[in-house]
């Protein structure tokens, strides 16, 4: 092999090696850049970690507040005594009236009748009324059902204001039947128990219905309102808010029986 040939076939190598150096650089470029453009797992997982942590210091904080406030409000709920503000109140308002009292006898007036003065003859009248029928429907003990369910039927009935309009429209109604019918119109009794209201026509108004519904709501809440609450004997105070509170109910109705002799003991001194 001469000279020639063999610079030749060693400026091809050269090429050769270039070249192939050249397209592994330009792949190293590429791989690079690709894995610049992809997201990077572990910043992706330490936002998340980072969103969680600020969640949990959210939590803690909102929790820490509700606690605080809660112990705030049990606080100023325990230095007020509502008894004593209504008996305060109640002896302020009688501390005036003997105040009145005593205003009226040095001017030489009569206390009573000068409160008269206040009201119209209309609304004495009508204030005499309503004590009357109050004392009529007072409650003077437990019988049997019967007596109940006809003091209800009554108060519901002294409350009721009929549609006269739509009784007498019936009414005549009920005579042109019974005319029709062969029937004496002047038998009240055998109209009355006639069974023609129950016919497919015959269908409550809009107005009767909504005032059913209205009286049925408004026993419920009388009833809802007259319910008696049993109220708990608090002992001690374990607890920093009303979760907490409930919570220590559920645990002591289940481990008081259990732990009831230990608490006695460590309260007395006596525990061994």
């Amino acid at each position: 092999m001469s000279a020639e040939q063999q610079s030749i076939n060693h400026n091809n190598t050269d090429e050769s090696e270039d070249s192939l150096t050249q397209i592994t650089n330009e792949n190293k470029k590429r791989q690079i850049e690709d894995v610049e453009e992809e997201p990077k797992p572990t910043s992706a997982l330490a936002e998340k970690m980072a969103k969680l942590k600020q969640l949990k210091r959210r939590r803690a904080t909102e929790v820490e507040q509700g606690n605080r406030r809660d112990r705030n409000l049990e606080f100023q709920r325990s230095k007020e005594n509502p008894r004593l503000e209504a008996k305060s109140e109640r002896k302020k308002e009688e501390a005036l009236k003997l105040l009145e009292k005593q205003e009226a006898r040095d001017k030489g007036e009569d206390y009573e009748r000068k409160q008269f003065w206040k009201y119209s003859a209309e609304s004495a009248e009508a204030w005499e009324k309503k004590m009357a029928k109050k004392a009529k429907m007072a409650n003077n003990g437990f019988t049997d059902y019967t007596q109940l369910a006809h003091k209800k039927y009554l108060r519901l009935m002294s409350d009721f204001k009929p549609d006269m309009n739509s009784y007498n429209e019936k009414k005549l109604e009920s005579i042109e039947r019974a005319i029709r019918n062969g029937e004496d119109p002047s038998d009240v009794i055998a109209m009355a128990n006639s069974l023609d209201y129950a016919s497919v026509d015959d269908k409550p108004s809009k107005e009767a219905i909504d005032r059913l519904a209205a009286e049925t709501k408004k026993q419920i809440e009388k009833r809802e309102t007259r319910s008696r609450e049993r109220k708990e004997v608090v002992d001690d105070i374990s607890w920093i808010n009303e979760k907490n509170r409930v919570f220590n109910q559920k645990i002591a109705r289940f481990y008081d029986k259990y732990t009831k002799e230990i608490r006695e003991n460590l309260e007395r001194g006596t525990a061994l």
